[in-house]
């Protein structure tokens, strides 16, 4: 159903019979409905991520050196594969690199690190949108828990260039034009088809870092 405002020029003068003018809502005044649907199909997952064990310390701002070393390789793993399949330019996997080697991995051992198999979604605009919500929002929590690894393990820095996001992190313009990527019915599903499955693929390849 689609929602009306009013203008406030339809009140003019002190005529009663005024005529009351609907208008359509504005692109920033329109419901956000394809991120609703989003957040729904991928809600179950997401609460079930935040009690995986190495994440929860990272949130918790209790992970050690060696165990952040770990769950970034980890993650490379995956990233490598999904961020091309989400349309995104490298630039996450990239800060990646970059933080596995301030932590002492040279580039031979981070480009021999296991990478995930293929995301199994279908191909098509929608599906891309879908995995881009789940690594963008993914990467939009990473500055939380950036905040909390920079007051962790006595004052040593830990690198969290990855946690602190790229220049491909705009979340806000990613919602910004989400409404107008999903226009209707069947494009909000096969995008929350693949959503739900990229962060099930994440969760699977994440549980073998536990």
């Amino acid at each position: 159903m689609q929602a009306f405002g009013l203008r406030s020029d339809s009140f003019s003068g002190h005529n009663p019979t005024a005529t009351v003018v609907a208008r359509p809502l504005t692109h920033n005044e329109q419901p956000a409905i394809s991120r609703l649907a989003l957040r729904a199909a991928t809600d179950e997952i997401h609460q079930r991520m935040h009690q995986h064990p190495g994440l929860a310390r990272l949130a918790a701002g209790t992970i050690g050196r060696d165990e952040y070393c770990r769950l970034l390789a980890r993650s490379y793993g995956f990233y490598v594969v999904v961020e091309p399949i989400a349309g995104l330019s490298g630039r996450l996997t990239e800060s990646l690199v970059r933080d596995l080697a301030d932590l002492g991995l040279t580039a031979a051992a981070v480009s021999g690190l296991p990478r995930c198999m293929s995301l199994k979604i279908s191909d098509g605009h929608p599906e891309m949108i879908g995995a881009r919500y789940v690594l963008l929002g993914a990467s939009l929590g990473g500055k939380v828990m950036a905040k909390a690894v920079a007051r962790q393990n006595g004052g040593t820095a830990l690198p969290t260039q990855f946690l602190n996001g790229s220049g491909d992190n705009d979340w806000k313009g990613f919602v910004a034009q989400l409404e107008a990527a999903l226009p209707d019915v069947a494009s909000r599903s096969r995008a929350a088809v693949a959503a739900n499955a990229t962060f099930a693929a994440y969760e699977e390849w994440m549980s073998c870092n536990e």
